[in-house]
């Protein structure tokens, strides 16, 4: 927000104040209620009405389009905290880990803060905690035709056909040990450059050979392989349709 970087860069915050000013006011951010009748519980309870605050006004600043997409971040934290996570081969190793749905331009519409295995609650009964995690933060959104793009940390079978009940499209990539996925795909064998895609009702996976297998899910398009251009040579491959 203070950055001078151009992607970062926001002229009204600087008119207001500093950089520095605002890191000192955080500093000495403090929460406390004068009369304790919060009913909830846990190590967000201070923090969870101004939590919700801020959600609710980055969801009343933007209308956003078709196109959402759920991913993780991780703020720099070294202090104690019970759920300070620590991701190896990264470069903040250390930090509070966010769930965030953002718009395909980066604007945030959403954000769950990770607080532990034992404090996810529970959205819709008889689905994973992953699965939890996605219908809590799309649930303002659901219902209104978006077309959600999450990767294999997220993506199942399962998620893919409540999410379309409530007419939300997924795409993403798919792990080959989810429950639900066809045996016909993930145990196929293929050479490199092979694919083969399965459909049941309206949702789609397919698997894709490069030094490795892809393993991709989707309930919008059609999964057909189309001719892609690299800065090094061209590649033509026949559309399977």
């Amino acid at each position: 927000m203070f950055s001078n970087n151009p992607l970062y860069y926001h002229p009204i915050a600087g008119h207001i104040m500093s950089g520095r000013r605002f890191e000192k006011l955080c500093r000495c951010f403090s929460v406390k209620y004068a009369n304790d009748t919060n009913p909830l519980v846990g190590p967000m309870k201070k923090l969870y009405p101004v939590f919700d605050m801020l959600i609710q006004n980055f969801q009343k600043s933007y209308f956003p389009d078709e196109n959402l997409s759920l991913d993780e971040s991780l703020l720099l934290h070294r202090g104690r905290l019970v759920w300070r996570k620590y991701r190896k081969g990264k470069k903040a190793k250390y930090g509070i880990k966010f769930y965030e749905l953002c718009t395909h331009d980066g604007y945030v519409l959403n954000v769950d803060m990770y607080k532990g295995k034992q404090t996810s609650s529970a959205v819709e009964e008889g689905v994973s905690k992953v699965d939890n995690i996605v219908l809590t933060l799309m649930k303002p959104f659901l219902n209104k035709g978006h077309s959600l793009y999450m990767d294999n940390f997220y993506n199942s079978v399962t998620l893919t056909n409540i999410l379309l009940e409530k007419k939300t499209h997924t795409t993403g990539t798919l792990r080959s040990n989810r429950r639900g996925n066809p045996k016909e795909v993930t145990t196929k064998k293929l050479k490199r450059g092979d694919h083969i895609w399965r459909r049941n009702k309206n949702v789609y996976v397919s698997k894709w050979r490069d030094k490795r297998d892809v393993l991709c899910l989707t309930t919008k398009n059609h999964p057909k392989i189309i001719p892609s251009k690299t800065n090094t040579a061209y590649s033509k491959i026949n559309q399977q349709k």
